[in-house]
């Protein structure tokens, strides 16, 4: 069955489900957090003030009430830190905060609000810590914050485990920012598949995982059918199908580069033809009953098709640039 969200109507909305003001341990106040994001072109922002929810509206950006929630503790002893999105009781998140994990995600997991389980890494999760609960909409793939403060930004790794056991769960980019010097801020974000722009159709959209998380590159069009990929994306310099275990395909410009330069003979391949057409090039590779159909635009790669390459249970798509600023589309499972 085709999946194919990029073709559907709607239009595309940027925005933000982690950050601090000064009603926590930010910088800035939560108005001059607001102007912040929507000077840099974001349509909603999340404000996840630590143990509180910071009440306030605004005509510059679509507003989601939320808090960052520290919860029990995992096997490393480390507490889980939720982001409850689109709650506003603050009252009851306290109350449920002080049960255990489980009861602050069943009271968070309701039909217009979501949890997410912030930086894994930087908390020391464990993939049995993340088995341990359940009713969580995603995990952050990437937390802009934790990348640039302590090196520990990216957790693909407990994404990636849980998929393999055929959990559902979405990866989400976020800044967590605090000091607003656009090293932790404007550095994560959701691009969200939308029928107009509203708080209901945003919500919908991202419980449906209608989204893909960036920190850089666009992901133009995604498409899946029974044994056929495509791919578009802005210029980058590597395409990477991440699928269970050993499964999964890279497709990056040294190999590329390495395929032209050796007709095909380091990957021992049957099949290498090369077209030139306006400075571009599209290469069609041919392995066995596999096809691979790889575009470069003045030297970046900016699409990859695939015919009869075969992935275990899911496979998602991630793109990097020159820059090392990713994208990553949600799963799709086969």
């Amino acid at each position: 069955m085709k999946k194919d969200l990029f073709s559907s109507s709607g239009i595309w909305v940027k925005g933000n489900l982690h950050t601090h003001t000064k009603n926590s341990d930010g910088l800035l106040s939560p108005e001059e957090v607001i102007s912040y994001y929507s000077s840099h072109g974001y349509d909603f922002l999340a404000i996840t003030d630590h143990e509180k929810v910071t009440a306030i509206k605004s005509e510059k950006i679509v507003l989601l009430p939320g808090s960052e929630i520290s919860v029990g503790k995992g096997l490393l002893g480390d507490s889980y830190h939720i982001l409850a999105i689109n709650v506003e009781d603050n009252e009851l998140l306290q109350k449920y905060k002080n049960e255990s994990v489980q009861t602050l995600l069943n009271f968070v997991n309701k039909e217009k609000s979501f949890a997410i389980v912030a930086h894994p890494y930087w908390s020391k999760l464990t993939h049995s810590d993340l088995l341990n609960i359940e009713g969580y909409i995603g995990v952050e793939v990437y937390n802009g914050g934790c990348d640039v403060e302590v090196a520990k930004g990216f957790s693909t790794v407990h994404w990636d485990n849980l998929l393999s056991q055929r959990i559902n769960v979405y990866g989400f980019a976020t800044d967590d920012a605090h000091h607003y010097s656009d090293l932790d801020s404007a550095r994560g974000w959701i691009n969200v598949k939308v029928k107009e722009k509203s708080i209901e159709e945003i919500l919908s959209s991202i419980k449906k995982g209608n989204f893909y998380s960036s920190s850089g590159p666009v992901i133009e069009y995604l498409s899946y059918d029974v044994n056929k990929i495509e791919v578009r994306s802005s210029p980058v310099e590597r395409v990477d199908f991440i699928s269970e275990g050993g499964s999964g395909l890279s497709v990056s410009l040294e190999i590329y580069n390495k395929i032209k330069r050796t007709k095909g003979k380091i990957l021992a391949l049957d099949k290498v033809e090369i077209n030139h057409e306006n400075g571009n090039e599209t290469a069609y590779v041919e392995l066995g009953n596999s096809k691979i159909t790889i575009r470069t635009e003045r030297g970046d790669i900016t699409s990859v098709n695939l015919e009869g390459v075969n992935f275990k249970n899911y496979f998602r798509v991630e793109v990097t640039d020159h820059s090392n600023k990713k994208a990553w589309s949600n799963p799709i499972f086969l």
